[in-house]
C-alpha cells in the first residue's frame, strides 16, 4: 500500500498535470474574450478572422512538424530561412514553368534536402546545436537574396489562381496534424523522439538509434515547412527574402504557450502546435489593432514567454531524470 506521503505526492503531481493540460486551452479563451472586449469585437469581425485563419494555418504547420525535433531535445532556429528558401525557389521554378506541380515538388525537394542537412548536423557535429542552426539561418537568408538578384519580391503571375484556399487549407492542415498526431503518440518515431528529449542517456541504454531519430525529426519538421511554403505560395503568390518572417520565434514562444517544454521530453504534444498558434496569433493580432507598435509587441511576447517558461519549469524540469 502506498504511504499516506507517496499517495499526497501523487496527488499532487496529477494536480499539476491536469493543471499543465487545461492551462493552455483556458489562457486562450481568457486571450480571445480580452481581445474581443479590447476591440470591440473587430478582432473576430469577417475581415480580420481571414487573416486570422490564415496566420493560424501558417504557424501551426510549421508548428506541428517542429514538435517532433523540440519533442527530441533538439533546437531549430533556421526555420525562417528554410521556410523562405523554399518558397522563394518554389517560386522561381512557378515562374519559369508556370506548373503548380512542379511549384509544389520543388518546395519538398529544398525543404527536406534541408531538413535532411540539418538533421545530419544535429546526429554528428558535437556542438550545441541551437548556435549551428542559427547560423545556418544566417546563411539561408544570404542564399535566399543571393537567389533573388536584383527582385525584392518575387511574383507568380503565371499559375492558376485558386479563389477559394478554404478546402485546401483545411485539408492540408487535417491532414497533416492527423499524421503527425498518429506518428508522434503511436508510433516508436514518436515515442522515440519523447524519449531522447526526456532523457538521453536512458534512451540510449534502451537501444534507441538517437542519431537516426533526429534525423527523422528533422525530415519531419521540414514537411511542415514545405507545407507552410506551398500555402503561402498558392494563396498569396509572393515570395521574398521576409517570406515567413519571425516564424522561428513564433514557433517557440507558440509551444510555450501550447503547454509543451522547449526542453522536450515526455509531457511533449502535437496539440501544443494549434493551441500555441492560435494563441500567439491573437496576441499579435489583438496587439495591432488596438494600436501597440511593434516594439512594444515583441516585449509583450517576450515577457508572456519567459513567464510561463519559468512556471512551467519549477513544475516540470525538477522531475526529470539527470541527462
Amino acid at each position: 500500500m502506498d504511504k499516506p506521503a507517496d499517495t499526497l505526492i501523487k496527488k499532487r503531481f496529477i494536480n499539476l498535470a491536469l493543471i499543465s493540460d487545461f492551462a493552455p486551452i483556458v489562457g486562450l479563451i481568457l486571450l480571445s474574450i480580452l481581445f474581443f472586449v479590447l476591440t470591440d469585437g473587430k478582432i473576430f469581425g469577417p475581415t480580420n478572422l481571414k487573416s486570422l485563419t490564415n496566420q493560424v494555418l501558417i504557424t501551426a504547420l510549421v508548428g506541428v512538424g517542429a514538435v517532433f525535433v523540440f519533442g527530441a531535445g533538439a533546437f531549430d532556429m533556421s526555420m525562417s530561412g528554410s521556410l523562405a528558401l523554399a518558397a522563394i525557389l518554389g517560386a522561381k521554378v512557378a515562374m519559369a514553368t508556370g506548373s503548380v506541380p512542379y511549384m509544389v515538388l520543388t518546395c519538398l525537394a529544398v525543404s527536406l534536402t534541408l531538413g535532411l542537412i540539418k538533421g545530419l548536423m544535429a546526429a554528428y557535429v558535437d556542438v550545441p546545436f541551437f548556435i549551428v542552426t542559427i547560423v545556418i539561418g544566417a546563411l539561408l537568408g544570404a542564399l535566399g537574396l543571393l537567389v533573388m538578384g536584383k527582385e525584392t519580391v518575387l511574383t507568380v503571375a503565371n499559375v492558376p489562381t485558386i479563389r477559394d484556399m478554404t478546402p485546401i487549407n483545411v485539408i492540408t492542415l487535417g491532414g497533416f496534424y492527423l499524421a503527425a498526431l498518429l506518428l508522434f503518440n503511436y508510433t516508436p518515431i514518436g515515442k522515440s523522439c519523447k524519449l531522447i528529449g526526456g532523457n538521453m542517456i536512458a534512451a540510449r541504454q534502451s537501444g534507441i538509434k538517437i542519431d537516426r531519430m533526429k534525423i527523422v525529426a528533422f525530415l519531419v519538421a521540414a514537411l511542415g515547412v514545405s507545407l507552410a511554403a506551398i500555402i503561402i505560395l498558392l494563396r498569396t503568390k509572393t515570395a521574398s527574402s521576409t517570406t515567413g518572417g519571425t516564424i522561428g520565434i513564433d514557433i517557440m514562444v507558440a509551444l510555450v504557450l501550447g503547454g509543451m517544454p522547449l526542453s522536450g521530453g515526455p509531457r511533449s504534444k502535437i496539440s501544443a502546435a494549434l493551441i500555441g498558434a492560435a494563441t500567439i496569433t491573437i496576441l499579435n493580432s489583438g496587439l495591432t489593432i488596438i494600436g501597440v507598435g511593434p516594439g512594444t509587441i515583441q516585449i509583450f511576447r517576450g515577457v508572456i514567454f519567459l513567464a510561463v517558461v519559468l512556471v512551467a519549469s519549477l513544475n516540470y524540469r525538477t522531475q526529470l531524470l539527470p541527462r
